[in-house]
């Protein structure tokens, strides 16, 4: 899952494409939302963002949306959630979160919501996280794991992405329309979520009520033969 979540955004991101690539990143985050919604309430709670249990799906995706394009703590947070469900398996066995995978996932929020905006590059290198054109470098020494290759070249490709970027601002959608899209792309990746955890749900039920019925048919055909088997001996003992 994490190398098929890699490979497809490695494709957005070579062909300078940051609107699919960003679409791909709000599934994740709808997906979060559905898989834990506890730690999807503290990512905001966390960025200055008032949340709670009792907010619904919509309601949260509203705050969530609202607050990402300018919100430094909150697309940092994300980047690293969308990476820690996309973890690997590295040469030791364990779990491994990819570095660059974070920095460049926080590239294409920012270049998505920000890009033409003349207060963004100091939003952009603020607390330590690299612009596009560091993250060339940052590939270097590689990342072990099965999708060593693929976050690698995530990571060498980011640089692209201002670069494209900057080159169609003035054809981008606005704001509003950008964050219409994101909440959209959430929307439809926590409905199907949802439907799969009740089809999960129903086949389990389906699963249980089989089991039930067999061991209720078993139990009473193990139950009839004990008393054909009964009726046999007595009518045999009584021949005697």
């Amino acid at each position: 899952m994490a190398k098929e979540f890699y490979n497809k955004l490695i494709n957005y991101v070579s062909v300078n494409d940051t609107s699919n690539a960003n679409n791909l990143l709000m599934k994740e985050v709808g997906r979060s939302l559905v898989k834990d919604k506890s730690n999807f309430i503290e990512l905001l709670t966390s960025s200055g963002i008032a949340a709670s249990e009792s907010m619904t799906d919509m309601e949260l995706v509203d705050a969530f949306v609202n607050s990402l394009p300018k919100n430094k703590s909150l697309m940092i947070g994300t980047a690293f959630l969308i990476n820690n469900d996309n973890k690997f398996v590295s040469a030791d066995g364990g779990e491994q979160i990819s570095d660059k995978g974070v920095k460049v996932c926080y590239n294409v929020m920012y270049d998505f919501f920000n890009c033409g905006d003349p207060n963004a590059m100091e939003f952009y290198n603020a607390d330590g996280i690299p612009g596009a054109s560091t993250l060339g470098g940052a590939a270097s020494g590689g990342v072990v794991g099965a999708i060593a290759g693929a976050v690698s070249d995530v990571a060498k490709l980011g640089g692209k992405i201002s670069e494209g970027q900057q080159k169609k601002k003035y054809g981008a959608l606005d704001a509003l329309s950008k964050k219409q899209d994101a909440k959209q792309q959430m929307i439809q990746s926590i409905l199907a979520e949802r439907r799969a955890k009740v089809e999960e749900s129903t086949k389990q039920k389906e699963t249980k009520a089989k089991t039930t019925k067999i061991i209720l048919i078993v139990a009473g055909s193990i139950v009839a033969l004990g008393i054909i088997g009964f009726i046999i001996y007595k009518v045999k003992k009584g021949k005697q």
